[in-house]
């Protein structure tokens, strides 16, 4: 499986179908909630010109990966359960709902549903959408054209009184850092940084008896993801401030929420140009910064490599086929996999179905056991180091000119 690969909307509109199957085959996609919201809120999008606003969610529902793709817990989710005593990792992987432990030949197995974002996508790629998806997406567009960034900017600034002003976008992210780590004002960092990411008021006063009764310590030290998360709102806000990012175009600020879920991957493909400039500014040394368009042009020199493979091998799934990118660093996606620490020799050759009809009776024994009660209650740290971690999905056999599993293979379809 490839490197956790954080993507937004802009990258996979830009794709092809045959092309997006690559790329859910090459890299393990971190799928964050601003990406469902932002597919979501097309369904209203103004002066569809070639295609109907049904037509264009579908197309990019099409396009989303689900073989290799991990639906993220929400930043306000994560944020909260921090706050409450529940540490978030931020080490490239994705965080995704907890799933129901079960032992399996003395293994430890998390099975985890589909998400309800991944089942609308199923929907939506059929053009099947509710009433209450289309009233969001009305209500999304309403509450973006309305909403005064300028105006938050300047409340942002005055409230956790800044006096400083930012001559560029480094200089906004030192302000942001030193503001909370400032003596005298964790407290102000604290509520104020609560209502601007909009948790839940109702657990506020839980959340404020936790931090006081831990020592008052610094926001940074004391909830480092609800940190990040705050750094990234008072960055932008300061840039707005001096019009370095406008305050008049409306998805800047949903562009910008892409940056909550950075710390769950380790590369970040996007074709925005706001993206391309700010997101390697909160990035980990060992993050990479992906330009959409040049991981395009690859993923069209590697769907040249395997569409040249013979028919008979093709026939035996892309799955199986291209595992794994070529041992070539001409290969952009060759040379990410090597700077992500992983390998791209290939998988040794498997000529018979035993391999898929192995997996699959496993998977079923697993789900099985999963439909039961617990055999028995597991600790945390059990459950943060499960053996396996398994999520029931819809795996298309057949994904744009693709075999992705191959027909004779049965149990997929249950």
């Amino acid at each position: 499986m490839g490197p956790a690969t954080l993507f937004d909307k802009s990258f996979i509109e830009m794709l092809s179908v045959d092309q997006a199957a690559m790329f859910d085959l090459m890299f393990s996609t971190v799928i964050s909630p601003i990406f469902y919201v932002e597919v979501l809120a097309d369904l209203e999008k103004d002066d569809p010109k070639t295609r109907t606003r049904e037509k264009v969610v579908a197309d990019v529902a099409k396009k989303t990966p689900v073989i290799h793709s991990y639906p993220n817990v929400s930043h306000q989710t994560l944020c909260l359960n921090e706050l409450l005593g529940f540490p978030v990792e931020q080490r490239g992987f994705p965080t995704i709902h907890g799933g129901k432990p079960v032992m399996h030949k003395g293994k430890l197995a998390l099975v985890k549903e589909q998400s309800d974002e991944s089942k609308a996508f199923d929907r939506w790629q059929a053009e099947r959408f509710h009433d209450v998806e289309r009233e969001f997406a009305k209500d999304w567009r309403a509450a973006l054209k309305d909403f005064d960034n300028g105006a938050l900017a300047t409340l942002t600034k005055k409230s956790l009184q800044i006096e400083d002003s930012p001559k560029n976008h480094e200089h906004a992210l030192e302000i942001a850092r030193d503001v909370l780590t400032r003596d005298g004002q964790h407290f102000l960092n604290l509520k104020l940084g609560y209502h601007f990411l909009g948790l839940d008021p109702n657990l506020w006063r839980i959340v404020e008896a936790r931090w006081k009764a831990k020592g008052h310590q610094s926001i940074p030290d004391y909830a480092p993801y609800f940190t990040h998360c705050l750094t990234v709102d008072i960055f932008f806000n300061l840039l707005m401030t001096k019009r370095i990012i406008s305050p008049d175009r409306p998805s800047n600020r949903t562009d910008v929420a892409y940056l909550y879920y950075l710390p769950f991957s380790t590369l970040f493909v996007s074709e925005d140009r706001l993206h391309r400039r700010i997101a390697p500014l909160f990035m980990r040394k060992d993050q990479f910064m992906v330009q959409g368009a040049e991981l395009k042009a690859d993923l069209i020199k590697l769907d040249e490599y395997f569409s040249a493979v013979p028919e008979e091998e093709l026939k035996k799934g892309l799955f199986r086929v291209a595992s794994s990118p070529p041992n070539d660093d001409a290969y952009l996606t060759t040379r990410l996999w090597r700077q992500c620490g992983l390998s791209t020799a290939p998988n040794p050759p498997v000529t018979e179905q035993a391999k898929y009809t192995g997996l699959i009776s496993q998977m079923k024994e697993v789900i099985a056991l999963a439909k039961h009660a617990p055999q028995r209650s597991f600790s945390r740290s059990e459950l943060k180091n499960a053996d396996h971690q398994m999520i029931r999905r819809m795996i298309p056999r057949e994904w744009g000119k693709w075999t992705i599993i191959p027909p004779d293979v049965e149990g997929f379809d249950e």
